[in-house]
Order: structure tokens, then sequence, then C-alpha cells
């Protein structure tokens, strides 16, 4: 299946891309100190990953102080937000599921309703720490320090292409054993093969967006039920559940496990009929680590980044 025509027009530089994420973090975060909604959470929360990543890729051109800095307060916040991510996120699945009747339905949704409360509090305290002057000035100084940079493609070729093999290489670990440690290493790399393609390669990620958006959804929801399986695991441990119940409960959530898994397969195949057929198929994994490749050896006309009103440094 060949990639769609790239809309250039969604196509940005990197130093506009870390300006519209510094932004967005700025904004979500005032919003989180109001109301610790879902789509609040999680947009803070990627909107921190999106910054970690651009700042993690021009910390290996530029030495300043800053970009490890806002990493450090990225990371800082985002773990402050993953039990509060967490906790919401197995509610809503709880709700999917149909994990909600009899008595054990009832302690579930108790046991969840307290991680929910102790989630707060620390998010809370996260957001309450958050340096919003730093930032503030970040957002005016990073960007113009970014566009210094005259920077193409080849220039961040060699570690998207070290982030590729990453998770081809765990792909297929998690493909020999199949176990739920592989299947969450596998999530991480391919998360931040992503983010690496959309920060600095932005016209790959225009034509791969759709199938890694597609892979990096079923390993989150892979991951997911893996997370809520260990919950109920851990609260029969604690309560009188019913054996039948706890049977009927792990019966969902391991079928719901498979579709995704199945899904993944489908969606990272190139040739899905070799796939179904036990052979090894070509993957995604295959075809853009030959892309990445071919950047370092093509010479690409430099992107003109725009220039940023603010303060120098």
């Amino acid at each position: 299946m060949r990639a769609p025509p790239v809309d250039s027009s969604r196509v940005i530089s990197p130093p506009q891309s870390l300006a519209k994420f510094l932004r967005r973090v700025w904004r979500e975060q005032a919003e989180a100190h109001h109301k610790l909604a879902p789509h609040t959470v999680h947009g803070l929360r990627v909107a921190l990953r999106r910054s970690r990543s651009l700042a993690e890729g021009y910390s290996t051109l530029d030495s300043h102080p800053d970009w490890r800095q806002l990493r450090k307060a990225a990371r800082r916040l985002q773990r402050g937000l993953a039990e509060l991510r967490d906790a919401q996120v197995m509610a809503r699945w709880v709700r999917r599921l149909g994990l909600t009747d009899g008595a054990a339905g009832a302690a579930l949704a108790a046991s969840l309703r307290r991680d929910g409360r102790n989630a707060r509090r620390r998010a809370r305290s996260a957001l309450a720490d958050f340096p919003r002057k730093r930032w503030k000035r970040w957002r005016r100084c990073l960007p113009q320090r970014a566009a210094r940079f005259a920077t193409g493609p080849a220039s961040f070729a060699a570690p998207a292409l070290q982030r590729a093999a990453d998770a081809a290489a765990l792909e297929r670990r998690w493909r020999k054993a199949g176990s739920r440690i592989a299947a969450h290493r596998l999530r991480i790399a391919v998360k931040r093969f992503r983010y690496t393609v959309e920060s600095f390669l932005p016209e790959q990620y225009a034509a791969w967006e759709r199938d890694l958006k597609h892979m990096q959804d079923c390993l989150g929801e892979i991951h997911d039920f893996d997370v809520l399986r260990g919950r109920i695991v851990q609260l029969a441990k604690k309560e009188s559940l019913s054996r039948k119940r706890l049977h009927t409960w792990m019966g969902r959530i391991d079928s719901a496990r498979k579709q995704r898994v199945e899904c993944y397969r489908k969606a990272v195949s190139v040739n899905a009929k070799a796939a179904k057929r036990g052979k090894r198929a070509p993957v995604l994994w295959d075809r853009w680590r030959q892309e990445i490749e071919l950047l370092s050896t093509i010479n690409f006309p430099t992107i003109n980044p725009p220039k940023y009103e603010g303060a120098s440094e």
C-alpha cells in the first residue's frame, strides 16, 4: 500500500513545532489547575512529551543548559500526572468492558475511586511545582535559539534510524516472547520513534502519520488491558471476589487484548496475507528504515524557519 501524498501545508519546521508545543503546555497547564478532566490531562501530557522530544533533539546540536532544564521540568510534571491518567483510563475501560455488575463491580469501582483521589492530590502538587516563569522565558527564547540551526532532514536521520532499529528489534522480541513486558517496551519505543519523526522529519511524518498513530493506539490499548488485568488481580487478593466473576472479567480483557494484538500486526504488515500464514513478511519498519537511510545521502534544501519575536538571551 502506497503512502498518501504529502500535504505540504501540514509540514512545519522543527522550530515552529517547538513554539507550538511550548505554547500548548502553557495553556493546558493553566487549564488543568482549574479542572483535571481526562481530555485536559491527556492533552497536557501529550504536549509535554512533544516538548521533551524536541528538547532532546536540539540538545544534541546545542549544549545550552535550557534544553536539559526544559526536559527535566516536562518529565517531572508528566510523571506527576501519570497515576491520574492511568486511573482515568482504567475507569473508562471498566465501563466499556462491562466490569461493573454485582459486589465485585462495586468493589472495583470503589478501588478506582480511591486511586483517583490519591492521584488527584499528586497531580495538583506537581502542577503547583511547575515553573511557569521559566517556561514563559523558554517560550520566547528557545524557538529563536532553535531557528539558528540551519538543519535539514539529514541532520536528524541518525537518531531516527536508531529509534526505528530499536523498535524493530523490540517488535521481534515481542513476537517471539509475547510477554506483557515486551509489549510495554515496544509501546515506548514506537512512541519515541513517532515523536522523533514528528519533531524533526516533518515531511516523512506527514506520510507516515496514519500508520504510526494506528500502531501506537493498538499498543496503548494493549498496555491498558495489561494494567487493568493487574489491577483486578491485586483487588482479588484483597477482596473476596467470585471466581466465576473473575474468570468472566479476565476473559473479556483477554479477548479485547487479542483483538488489539491482531490490529497491530495488520497495521505494521506490508503483506498482510503472508503475515496471516505465519511467514516473515515485510513490515513497515523495513520500509521506514530504508527511507530514513536515504535521507543521510541526499542534500535537502534547508527549511527556512520564520523569525520569532520576543526577548533575546
